[in-house]
């Protein structure tokens, strides 16, 4: 493939790492990495190959990038200058990346200096700028920003209930997340032609949202600052009392970092049932009678639950639900779990094609015909978003 100019995207997640091939619209390859026990494994798809769960042979998920190269070569004869730029999803509490843009020097050193913030995902995102600049020197990297999608909601969403000049002087605000995750659901609907007025979406993975959007723009997230604000998730805590989390910090004696740590890596699922941040985990032990994982899944789903009751009131009503993300897209019996309190709403679940659901490709309803709302489940394709983002920057 020499003289190519191809583009690779890459998504740093909390608990994967997603990667894609470009060639200008065309996808090329895409490989997923994920934790399986105290293996990392990987997927691998092009046109003519499709390998399931390899094993990875690197001892973190945040050393995946260092395989790119490699498979990209063996697979595709990618040459490292093939690679012309490389687009990469930012989650960053910040007015600064609310909007996508070059990562170069000064937007690296304000991710930096944001780390603290939103470790879980910026830490993650300044490894693979290190790693992948590395390993594809000649590239530019781009940055696409993950709560763009939210940028334009209304300031009632918006804003904290706390001074008006300290909010701007500080900039805080609910900036919102999981925005190329929507944003996919909701191009992928109106190319269908099944976009409604009143949409809620639920992304659901390691980390959760759910987002009320209007027309096809968004006018409330639950996730707010950072991505800890919203229903509890794999190894977040979710929304909870700041008073709490300073008895948490005296109690436990954690300085800042450590605090941070508490609730972005040992709370949520994994510190509610002491036994997995996994779905799939938590529903075998509450099969065998663990009721610490019984809690925890009760918990997750309530949670989802209220969020929705809270867009349904944003919106003043709601004429379809999207499932997405791994667990959303995955997991047919959260998606019972999670509807089977909606019926005031008019929302049931068809239970046949609910269970039948392996994989979806497409917007699949899960709905009975002729009810009053529908309920979806659609593939995210952040990939082709973050695409979008790389092509708007450089040819500005």
């Amino acid at each position: 493939m020499a003289g190519k100019k191809l583009t690779l995207i890459a998504n740093p997640g909390s608990a994967s790492r997603k990667y894609a091939l470009y060639d200008d619209r065309t996808l090329l390859a895409s490989l997923h990495f994920e934790n399986l026990g105290k293996r990392v494994v990987y997927s691998y798809w092009s046109l003519d190959k499709n390998i399931e769960l390899k094993d990875a042979k690197v001892s973190h998920l945040a050393f995946a990038a260092t395989k790119l190269r490699n498979l990209l070569s063996t697979n595709l004869s990618v040459d490292v200058n093939d690679i012309s730029a490389i687009g990469m999803r930012v989650v960053a509490p910040s007015s600064y990346f609310q909007k996508s843009c070059l990562l170069t020097g000064r937007s690296i050193e304000l991710l930096e200096g944001l780390e603290p913030r939103a470790s879980l995902h910026i830490n993650a995102t300044l490894q693979e700028i290190k790693l992948l600049g590395a390993e594809f020197p000649t590239a530019k990297i781009v940055g696409a920003s993950d709560s763009a999608f939210h940028a334009n909601k209304p300031a009632y969403a918006a804003g904290y209930g706390i001074s008006a000049s300290d909010a701007k002087k500080l900039d805080i605000q609910r900036y919102g997340y999981h925005g190329l995750s929507v944003a996919s659901a909701v191009s992928t609907l109106h190319l269908a032609k099944k976009l409604p007025a009143r949409l809620i979406v639920c992304h659901l993975g390691s980390g959760v949202s759910v987002t009320a959007v209007k027309n096809g723009k968004s006018i409330d997230n639950t996730m707010g600052y950072s991505p800890l604000e919203g229903p509890v998730m794999a190894t977040r805590s979710g929304s909870i009392d700041p008073t709490a989390t300073q008895v948490i910090k005296k109690q436990l004696s954690l300085d800042e970092e450590g605090l941070q740590l508490y609730l972005n890596h040992r709370s949520g699922l994994k510190g509610i049932s002491g036994v997995s941040d996994d779905i799939r985990e938590l529903l075998e032990a509450e099969k065998k009678g663990s009721e610490p994982a019984k809690l925890a899944l009760k918990m997750y789903v309530y949670r989802i639950q209220q969020a929705i009751g809270q867009m349904v009131a944003a919106l003043g009503g709601v004429d379809a639900i999207v499932f997405t993300g791994t667990v959303g897209e995955r997991s047919a019996e959260m998606r019972r779990r999670i509807t089977a309190k909606l019926l005031y709403l008019g929302i049931a679940l068809d239970p046949k094609s609910n269970h039948n659901l392996a994989a979806a490709i497409d917007v699949v309803s899960i709905s009975p015909k002729h009810h009053p709302a529908n309920l979806y489940v659609v593939p995210a394709n952040e990939a082709s978003r973050i695409l979008l983002e790389v092509d708007k920057v450089l040819n500005k």
